[in-house]
């Protein structure tokens, strides 16, 4: 179990990255939800590991949210960008 709380934080580690995070965003959050279903499912899982899978999967989905933010202002700046300041 321990991999696999070792492998949802790299997840939400790497998810942390501008524009290129949100390739590893869903497998922050798939991973950290397994991770919690397991953690319950087994009584020598710690609770510094069950941690880690919430966090895990908490930042999955906020870094998600803001992920796809990023990207809607970026589809958008250009059309922005033509428009000009007063049209």
């Amino acid at each position: 179990m321990k991999g696999l709380a070792d492998t949802a934080r790299a997840f939400a580690t790497f998810s942390l990255v501008p524009y290129l995070g949100i390739i590893f965003c869903p497998g922050a959050v798939v991973l950290g939800a397994i991770g919690i279903i397991k953690s319950y499912s087994s009584p020598q899982v710690s609770d510094s590991s069950r941690v880690i899978y919430y966090v895990s999967a908490c930042v999955g989905l906020g870094v998600l949210g803001i992920q796809m933010w990023f990207w809607w202002i970026l589809y958008h700046v250009p059309s922005w960008l033509m428009a000009g300041p007063f049209d």
